[in-house]
């Protein structure tokens, strides 16, 4: 290949590694700022006549300004200035756009959507991953209703408040008071938003649901507050709990939570001691909450429950309750 055309190849990959991404940019002057860094002599007259040559091939986009012009790719391009991806890859890709939106800031997720179709570009090319999206399908672990849209400002402003560790000022549950919080985490859980956080004049963490907030505004106050969240939901912080303290629950089970029992671990002090053909007995140490008496009431009729007697009889009384309810 000549040497006049490697030059010139090399200009352009140089040229597009610094191009930044809608609704970033960058002038034609710092193009050629970084061009002389590494080639002397590239005028800004033959960088503006590169780049306007590539707009419609690579997707750029441009507009002028008191610095001249501005130079991005746009947002959508699926020719941004990124590696070549597998199909394996894309496959990643496609799953964390279908189902990891609600873990991101809007910003960042609207950042990935070059990526998106670039991944969709390599999905439909391969034929053992083109139609791998469609055959493979996620579903909710029980009756799960979909939230109602929650205002996306609100979500970008949490997870600002995150990252940068400012004071979230909130309005909740439809209450006129204006609320100061500390924001430390994040839970999803069943398509909810949990954030954890420490209310202003508080020292305790406190759990509110993203989709109650009404309105937000973030503050320059910042804090140093931290919590191990990976524990603070490994001690179920999140549930909503009856007691202090962990509390030894035995049943017996049959059909299907019998098998249930044999194929998986709800907790890793669950031990399982078959009685006879018909009857396991399940025990563990775990915390007393309301999930776990709604997940006993759904299953009473595959479950004696043994105790300890304060979880039986509220789980009876819900029982009853709702027998009475529907006669």
């Amino acid at each position: 290949m000549p040497a006049k055309t490697i030059s010139t190849l090399h200009r352009i990959l140089e040229m597009l590694k610094v191009v930044p991404v809608y609704p970033r940019f960058i002038h034609s002057k710092d193009v050629c700022t970084h061009l002389n860094t590494i080639d002397a002599g590239v005028s800004k007259r033959t960088v503006e006549r590169d780049l306007m040559a590539l707009t419609e091939v690579v997707g750029l986009t441009f507009g002028d300004s008191p610095d001249g012009y501005k130079w991005s790719f746009s947002f959508d391009s699926s020719f941004q200035f990124i590696p070549a991806l597998s199909a394996e890859e894309a496959l990643s890709l496609k799953l964390v756009q279908q189902h990891l939106k609600l873990f991101l800031p809007s910003t960042s997720f609207e950042k990935l959507n070059a990526l998106f179709k670039k991944s969709d570009d390599v999905l439909r090319r391969d034929p053992d991953t083109k139609n791998w999206p469609s055959l493979v399908q996620t579903m909710p672990p029980s009756f799960t209703p979909t939230l109602n849209e929650i205002n996306q400002t609100i979500i970008d402003n949490v997870y600002a408040a995150l990252m940068q560790k400012r004071v979230l000022q909130i309005k909740y549950a439809n209450k006129p008071k204006t609320y100061k919080i500390k924001p430390l985490g994040v839970v999803i859980r069943d398509k909810k938003m949990v954030l954890a956080c420490i209310y202003e004049g508080f020292e305790n963490v406190r759990n509110i649901l993203v989709h109650r907030i009404n309105d937000s505004e973030l503050s320059d106050e910042t804090f140093s507050d931290s919590i191990n969240m990976s524990k603070y939901v490994d001690d179920q912080a999140t549930a909503v709990t009856l007691s202090k303290q962990k509390i030894d629950v035995e049943f017996h089970a049959k059909g299907y939570v019998k098998q249930l029992l044999e194929e998986s671990v709800f907790d890793e002090t669950q031990v399982i001691e078959e009685l006879d053909e018909t009857w396991s007995k399940a025990t563990m140490s775990v915390m007393h909450t309301v999930e776990l008496e709604n997940w006993l009431l759904s299953q009473l009729q595959n479950i004696k429950i043994i105790g300890p007697s304060v979880l039986k009889e509220r789980v009876i009384k819900k029982a009853l309750d709702g027998v009475a309810l529907n006669q």
